[in-house]
């Protein structure tokens, strides 16, 4: 009888390690940004963590990856690569602030780091000061291929490099590095892509495959909107190039020269950001984004030219002297709150928008949507109030046409880009989209003054598509100053009284279920969730969150399914400070957690990746927050 026991346990650990290495232990990729090209934020291959398993006692950080810089770009997974020397392995992929990329055993050990390779030179050799990794990279697995791109700063003049790094060994393939350079031609002039250190080109949002074409988008206070198409085929082609607001680069009302520091400050604006989020890439390729405000800032002395909008009112002929009206030393202009558009109508700003990009037809602008109050004055006017809508990024509700999404104002919007039944150009007038919007409503009341302002949604939302013999699909949001919200939704959120969608409603679309926890702090929540399929027993929702910019960090755990008992509340089964050893040093803002094969991946700002998985026997240690980390939750 003492025999067979232990023979059962090792028959039975052969056994299971046949099934591992045999395949068919379901394993998971995170190729891309929020897990798919829908940026659903969902991973449903997830068969080994559920609302059973992840708990204080079972469930806590089991090991950490060691790198160069923070890290504000989403780990990526590849399960079962073919490594040489080391056979077949699940490898995460880490992108760092000091142009790093690293790929590490998802398992953790010793020798976990499989490579690392700093990225710190120009196309033929020349290295230049390191200025981040800030985007999550995209993997082409059929290719093997991990994309980066590297900012850099080469004396005053900002230089991003495009990198395609072999997944195994991290060596360049595909003729890379590229320096990242192009124009665009508005009225017959050319407007080249040109950062400086003081107009600073961020390149934040996530990388996309679409079209067998790499999608790059840029932002930045000081310069506008730029998104390159580079061909897989030949890194080397030049890109196509689009620019969200050029035009105002080369016809501005003020008839200055945004590149001209003497008299301007800022602008033009209108760049793409998305707290990070790649753009949604639907089943035909096209590629969709939003936009955020724009910027005409005049410095004090200058001449305002003679306008009369929500934001620059001069009634004088030939123009007003800034006195600095604003804030010390400078003045908006009347550029924030005007589209401008070339003679020909053929190009006009697109800031504050959903932006479609065909990348099949040289980046073209095949349809477009603007709220209809992004130049208005009032405390909901997006311009005059800096409430961009790019301060996240849209979601596909996967099977519709129907895009959803929201940003600084608070307001969650439905939009539909069903093709038009007759061929369309856009224009100022024409979006070339359905009428919209098909919903818009405040997700929750702002807050009270002096605090208004703080009503983001960073985070953007994710979706558990569900069938409707399972629960239908659901959505959640984790707004600033607000709670975590549940909401069903098909092709719009149910439920609601949107019936004649306005600007921006009034708390119209009640959540279905919500969290205790609120958060009453920058960026909210930033959500992941697991599952497997539509089984509700395994369905957590992830939540990260900074309680200030680089401050601690936390991740929390929620059922995605409200207990019967209470059917409107979303429970909390884990949290990072219950125990010390769980808790996060530096938090990173807007990352969503990355959960694959039974770990949760967190970047932090501590030079680390937390790994968090499942324990046999934890030890946790119990100590009051430091008074100094101020409040986290209320």
């Amino acid at each position: 009888m003492f025999i067979l026991k232990p023979t059962f346990h090792v028959v039975a650990l052969a056994a299971i390690a046949l099934l591992l290495s045999s395949g068919i232990r379901a394993s998971s990729d995170v190729l891309t940004n929020n897990y798919d090209n829908s940026r659903t934020g969902a991973n449903l291959d997830e068969t080994l963590l559920n609302v059973t398993n992840v708990t204080p006692e079972t469930f806590g950080r089991v090991f950490h990856y060691a790198v160069d810089g923070p890290v504000f770009a989403q780990p990526l997974v590849v399960s079962g690569l073919d490594i040489p020397d080391r056979g077949r392995s699940d490898v995460v992929y880490v992108a760092t602030a000091s142009n790093s990329v690293y790929a590490f055993v998802a398992d953790g050990g010793e020798k976990a780091q499989l490579w690392h390779r700093q990225l710190v030179a120009l196309p033929g050799g020349i290295r230049a000061a390191a200025s981040g990794i800030l985007s999550t990279p995209v993997i082409d697995r059929n290719r093997g291929i991990i994309y980066v791109v590297a900012g850099l700063m080469d004396g005053s003049d900002g230089k991003f490099v495009l990198h395609a790094l072999d997944l195994a060994d991290g060596s360049g393939k595909d003729a890379s590095p590229v320096l990242i350079r192009g124009s665009v031609d508005v009225d017959g002039s050319s407007i080249s892509f040109q950062p400086t250190n003081t107009r600073v080109a961020v390149q934040r949002a996530a990388l996309a495959i679409a079209q067998d074409k790499l999608i790059v988008a840029f932002g930045g206070d000081y310069f506008e909107g730029w998104v390159f198409a580079f061909s897989l085929t030949d890194l080397q082609v030049p890109p196509a190039a689009f620019c969200t607001t050029c035009v105002s680069r080369h016809i501005a009302v003020s008839r200055v020269d945004y590149l001209d520091a003497s008299c301007i400050l800022l602008g033009p604006g209108g760049g793409i950001w998305q707290s990070g989020r790649a753009p949604v890439v639907d089943p035909n390729g096209k590629v969709y984004f939003f936009t955020g405000n724009k910027q005409h800032v005049i410095k004090a002395g200058c001449m305002i030219p003679p306008s009369n909008n929500a934001c620059s009112a001069c009634t004088t002929e030939g123009g007003c002297v800034c006195k600095g009206s604003r804030f010390a030393g400078v003045c908006r202009g009347p550029d924030v709150c005007n589209a401008n558009e070339t003679e020909n109508h053929e190009l006009f700003d697109a800031n504050e928008s959903l932006i479609q990009l065909d990348p099949g037809q040289g980046l073209k602008l095949t349809a477009w949507f603007r709220p209809a109050n992004w130049n208005i004055t009032g405390p909901e006017g997006l311009e005059i109030n800096d409430l961009d809508l790019g301060g996240s990024g849209p979601l596909l509700i996967p099977g519709t046409t129907r895009l959803v999404g929201g940003g600084k104002q608070g307001v969650m919007y439905v939009l539909d880009v069903a093709a038009p039944a007759k061929p369309c150009k856009p224009t100022l007038t024409e979006t070339c989209t359905s009428p919209n919007p098909v919903q818009s409503f405040q997700v929750a009341p702002s807050p009270a003054r002096p605090n208004q302002y703080y009503r983001h949604i960073l985070g953007g939302p994710v979706l558990w598509t569900r069938p409707a013999d399972r629960g239908g699909p659901l959505a959640y949001v984790w707004r600033e100053n607000d709670h975590l919200r549940g909401y069903r939704i098909s092709g719009q959120f149910e439920g609601c009284n949107t019936e004649d969608p306005a600007l921006t409603t009034s708390h119209h679309c009640p959540s279905l279920a919500q969290s205790e926890d609120f958060i009453d702090h920058h960026p909210g929540g930033i959500l992941a969730l697991s599952a497997n399929g539509a089984d509700g027993a395994t369905a957590v929702l992830w939540a990260s969150t900074t309680r200030a910019i680089g401050g601690p960090g936390k991740l929390m755990a929620f059922k995605a399914v409200p207990d019967s008992g209470a059917p409107a509340v979303l429970t909390k089964i884990w949290d990072s400070d219950i125990c010390v050893e769980d808790r996060l040093d530096v938090g990173s803002d807007f990352v969503p957690p990355t959960v694959a094969n039974g770990k949760v991946y967190v970047a932090t700002g501590a030079n680390r990746v937390d790994v968090f998985g499942l324990m046999d026997a934890k030890k946790c240690l119990h100590e009051p927050l430091p008074a100094s980390f101020g409040p986290m939750m209320q």
